[in-house]
């Protein structure tokens, strides 16, 4: 059993998290893991050397040809390397730049071969892979061979999933093309499909992202990271609050909007791009620790194999801090991630020590969800803004308290309003500067004579119309 699981309460468990954090943010910064990094960078560029020259090689000797023996054994060697210092690999190719993990690899630029790679992986609508499991000679072999056949047109990237399960090769995870946004370049203009589309494939990979930790695989944060770059980018994350993305979980749903209230809040608390980004990650991470499972039992003889089951509220985050701990390497965007999940359920005045800063604006983020969303006494946006208010100082961070409220304005996205006209309205955007901060966005759900709008409902503007809030009305709880 580990240091943790030895020890006997909860709060304990707490404080020697925090403190092998600590330690483990005290060694990144003397830069003991310097020596890592390199190690990574040199095996890492043998690996995309050995990866690409495979996928190249195929176009010209046939994959039973002798010629491939010993260029699959090379690839075999560094994939092995790489997994004895990092334990499963991630393989992100960005814009040319190849990274392993969260170490960047430096090529020679001259051959391109960074992009040369992302060319080769593009052909399947791919930015990166994992690798969880070394695959034996035959295993790379069927690899190379999925590879190397013609791309599906209309789904390239699931069929080459298809291929690779078929040919026993699941320990292999394919991810999509990535785009990281370079700090001062001009974004261009998103439509409000783009938008909807960004919080669907967030939803989509945060479901993913616990799955693939429920079967004991390791966290790669660069999908997340590449969805909160999208969701940054747009000025439509806010409606995730109020719209549910497609084939999206209960879960999912939470996690996305706890991320959008972050970087909501984040944004009005002036952070920087990059750590608006580690933000937004940590939010997609916060809660993988019901991921883990306690009291699980392997099969034995005459014995069933027993799942186990997720810890309870009180248990989690400590659970979710371990979790991303088991990605090897100590670096500062790993250990905010690791804070941030141990110490979103830590009160503000806790007598331990005040959380980091991440897991103090989560746990306002939390506390505001579950006063509008999760129950199971509802209340209406503007009534749950004032209870966090009325605990600032106590249980929440009274200066993150005040940004969310600043980021959502009198009436929050999801707040319902009677207008004096007679209709009834949705609060549907956050506000946008000082003017739309009490008069907002909203969708028309019943117009002035009690009739059901025709679709798309309405919107109506606030700032514009003549009509006034005459008040807010509150969610029914219970049955």
């Amino acid at each position: 059993m580990g240091e943790l699981d030895n020890i006997g309460t909860e709060g304990e468990a707490l404080d020697a998290s925090a403190a092998q954090l600590g330690k483990a943010l005290e060694r990144a910064r003397l830069g003991e893991d310097k020596d890592l990094a390199v190690r990574v960078r040199e095996a890492g560029e043998r690996f995309v050397r050995h990866l690409f020259g495979a996928l190249r090689m195929v176009r010209l000797h046939d994959l039973e040809n002798a010629a491939f023996d010993r260029p699959l054994a090379e690839l075999q060697a560094s994939v092995g390397e790489l997994q004895a210092l990092l334990g499963p690999v991630h393989l992100v190719v960005v814009e040319g730049q190849v990274y392993i993990n969260d170490v960047r690899v430096r090529l020679d630029e001259r051959q391109d071969l960074g992009g040369a790679l992302g060319r080769e992986l593009a052909r399947h609508d791919l930015g990166g892979m994992s690798w969880h499991d070394l695959p034996e000679l035959a295993g790379l072999r069927a690899f190379i061979a999925a590879f190397a056949a013609d791309p599906d047109p209309d789904r390239p990237r699931p069929a080459l999933k298809d291929r690779l399960r078929a040919a026993g090769l699941d320990s292999i995870d394919l991810v999509g093309t990535f785009r990281f946004r370079v700090s001062g370049e001009e974004v261009v203009e998103r439509t409000a499909a783009d938008e909807v589309r960004s919080r669907d494939r967030a939803a989509t990979l945060v479901d993913a992202t616990v799955g693939a930790l429920g079967g004991e695989r390791m966290p790669n944060p660069l999908p997340l990271r590449r969805a909160v770059t999208e969701l940054l980018e747009g000025d439509g994350a806010a409606d995730a609050l109020t719209e549910a993305p497609a084939h999206s979980t209960p879960y999912s749903r939470h996690v996305l909007r706890v991320s959008v209230l972050a970087m909501l809040i984040g944004k009005e608390l002036q952070l920087g791009d990059e750590a608006l980004q580690d933000l937004g990650v940590s939010a997609m991470f916060h809660d993988v620790g019901y991921a883990a499972r306690e009291g699980a039992v392997a099969a034995g003889p005459n014995r069933q194999a027993e799942a186990g089951y997720a810890p309870p509220f009180e248990r989690h985050g400590s659970a979710g801090a371990r979790i991303l701990l088991r990605q090897r390497g100590f670096h500062e965007s790993k250990i905010l991630r690791a804070l941030a999940a141990l110490h979103h359920t830590r009160r503000f005045d806790d007598p331990g020590g005040r959380p980091s800063l991440f897991g103090r604006i989560l746990a306002v983020c939390e506390g505001y969800e579950a006063l509008t969303a999760l129950g199971p006494q509802l209340r209406s946006p503007p009534r749950a803004l004032a209870a966090l208010q009325a605990e600032a100082g106590g249980r929440y961070d009274p200066v993150v308290v005040q940004a969310l409220i600043n980021a959502l304005g009198r009436y929050p996205p999801s707040t319902l309003l009677r207008l004096d006209d007679g209709r009834l309205v949705e609060v549907v955007r956050a506000p946008s500067d000082l003017a739309t901060w009490g008069a907002p966005v909203c969708r028309v759900l019943r117009e002035a004579d009690g009739r059901a709008p025709a679709a798309p409902a309405p919107l109506v503007d606030l700032a514009l119309d003549p009509a006034q809030v005459i008040g807010v009305v509150e969610p029914r709880s219970g049955p």
